[in-house]
């Protein structure tokens, strides 16, 4: 107040609220404030005050807000609420579970789409996106089946034809390959819907077949051009050759376009008009001879494949003929030799395993008392298992391709074979039981060990047409008290007292041969090969010289009676 009754204008008048302002007091930065309620200062329980928005203004609601915190927390004092904006946080929030979800998204879609056609791939006119191996490959079979096209000439013949009247060759595995890898690149593009991908058919024109359709069906036989060609001719094992001629010839290029548009589109049904020209043989038979001289040296070339030495396959020239694909190339005027991969894995996978594989035998060896090997009765063996055959299929492809042959070794797991001994004692008195059959005296001694036992007069094998006895060590393996003996010019049943110890030759009962027995004489009463014997003395072999004995064949048998 600057002087009695008269208001400075600064000063608050009565009634007022507190100011609030800067020490300057400059009235543009002074703020008024409403008188509270009474009832409100007095700090009634029921009291209330009424929520008045002072400001709009930032700067507003910084003061006011200073004000409250300024001021003491009095038991009459009412807190006044602060506004808060949340909605920058919201929004951040939502943007934030949004990249999340898309982030989620593309990784899903990227597994997902590893083993699928992409999103935008497209075959035959439609979407194929998501699609599986085994769903693509179907429906590559399905498409392939029904595309044909329609072909016709100047004199109005029409002819509707499908890929395989063509020569077309369909590469099933490849179109599928190409389906699923359709896209290549960043994994943004291989998922963009929007960057669409239009995948063919993976085919091969076979000319010569293509040319032999067009000619057969638009050319009458004879004004047709032939091209040589070349065979293989079962009854020869050789490759033959077939000399062609001049004549008509269908242009293929115009009907190879049309071929390029259906792999594009096998949903599609293209037309085509086909044309002709007056040619020489369209392949001569001095390339077809060519071709056949080419094919022939790889049937002479053997293709060995093998997991060890011992264990081995020579692909026969029958099935190496098969797998040669003759292909005749109009436009060089030549035969190309193309070669069957599926055919030759087709073969192998089954051919390898029973060819090749095998169990492990145990080798059995026989001992002296001092550990010396004696003999080996049963050779080990040592386990094989193919694993795999699509390296080998690879060379023997490159084999004939080279036509020089191979020796390819297979990959297979291979186990050693073991070894067992048996000890016996053969070389001490009174041992072990063997016996000892003498050519040259036709007698069969046992023994114990060293010590002789018995002496039994025989008849061995005629030394005529190979039916000698074979000389050597070997065991006694199978016995028989009756059995009907049969070879190659006889059957002879009843025979006792049998003790096999080399594949058919063994001891027996030869009633029959008395004469040859009693002379030893096999130049004249000779058997087959076994050591014929008297009864009596057979079945002592039988009854004391169990399987394992030990049997040596030595000497040569006589040119006449010896005793």
């Amino acid at each position: 107040m600057t002087s009695e009754g008269v208001r400075d204008p600064k000063e608050p008048s009565a009634g007022s609220g507190p100011v609030i302002g800067s020490e300057r007091g400059d009235d543009d930065s002074t703020m008024v404030m409403p008188p509270i309620a009474s009832d409100a200062m007095e700090g009634g329980r029921d009291s209330q005050v009424e929520p008045v928005d002072l400001f709009d203004q930032t700067e507003g609601w910084k003061a006011f807000s200073e004000v409250g915190a300024d001021r003491g927390g009095g038991e009459g004092d009412q807190a006044i609420p602060v506004r808060h904006r949340r909605w920058p946080l919201v929004l951040l929030c939502v943007l934030a579970l949004l990249a999340a979800f898309l982030v989620g998204a593309f990784f899903g879609a990227r597994e997902y789409f590893q083993q699928r056609a992409a999103p935008g791939v497209v075959f035959a006119g439609q979407s194929v996106a998501g699609k599986d191996s085994s769903q693509l490959r179907e429906l590559v079979t399905s498409r392939t089946g029904s595309a044909s096209l329609k072909i016709q000439d100047q004199k109005g013949t029409k002819v509707e034809a499908s890929l395989a009247d063509l020569g077309v060759a369909v590469d099933t595995d490849g179109t599928v390959k190409a389906l699923l890898t359709a896209k290549q690149g960043s994994d943004f593009n291989r998922l963009n819907p929007f960057l669409p991908s239009s995948v063919p058919l993976v085919t091969k024109v076979d000319e010569g077949k293509l040319d032999d359709f067009l000619t057969d069906r638009f050319i009458g036989e004879k004004d047709r051009a032939l091209p040589s060609s070349i065979a293989y001719d079962g009854r020869s094992g050789r490759f033959r050759v077939h000399a062609g001629r001049g004549g008509q010839s269908p242009r293929l290029a115009p009907v190879k376009e049309a071929i390029d548009s259906l792999s594009k589109d096998p949903a599609g049904q293209p037309s085509v008009s086909v044309t002709y020209d007056s040619v020489q043989t369209p392949i001569s038979k001095e390339k077809a001879d060519k071709a056949a001289d080419e094919a022939n040296r790889r049937l002479v070339s053997p293709i060995v494949i093998q997991t060890g030495d011992d264990n081995r396959m020579t692909i026969p020239a029958d099935k190496v003929a098969a797998w040669i694909k003759p292909e005749s190339d109009l436009q060089q005027g030549a035969i190309n030799l193309d070669y069957d991969r599926g055919a030759v894995a087709d073969y192998l996978s089954t051919a390898l395993p029973g060819k090749l594989n095998r169990k492990m035998v145990t080798q059995t060896d026989i001992k002296d008392s001092k550990g010396n090997v004696i003999v080996t009765t049963v050779r080990g063996v040592d386990g094989v298992q193919v694993k795999g055959v699509d390296g080998t299929v690879g060379q023997v492809v490159k084999a004939l391709q080279s036509g020089d042959g191979a020796t390819i070794q297979a990959a297979a797991d291979v186990t050693p074979h073991d070894v067992k001994s048996r000890t016996v004692n053969y070389d001490i008195p009174d041992g072990d039981m063997w016996i000892r059959v003498n050519l040259s005296d036709q007698t069969a001694t046992a023994y114990r060990g060293t010590t002789q036992v018995k002496v039994f007069p025989i008849c061995s094998g005629r030394p005529v047409d190979g039916r000698e006895s074979d000389t050597g060590t070997f065991f006694i393996n199978i016995r028989y008290e009756v059995q009907t003996m049969v070879g190659r010019d006889y059957v002879t049943p009843g025979v006792k007292w049998v003790s096999y110890y080399n594949k058919g030759e063994g001891f027996h009962t030869a009633n029959w041969n008395g004469t040859g027995i009693a002379r030893g004489d096999p130049a004249h009463y000779g058997s087959h090969g076994c050591i014929n014997m008297n009864e009596q003395d057979a079945k002592w072999i039988y009854d004391n010289a169990p399987v394992g004995t030990m049997v040596k064949v030595e000497g040569h048998e006589p040119a006449g009676p010896v005793r």
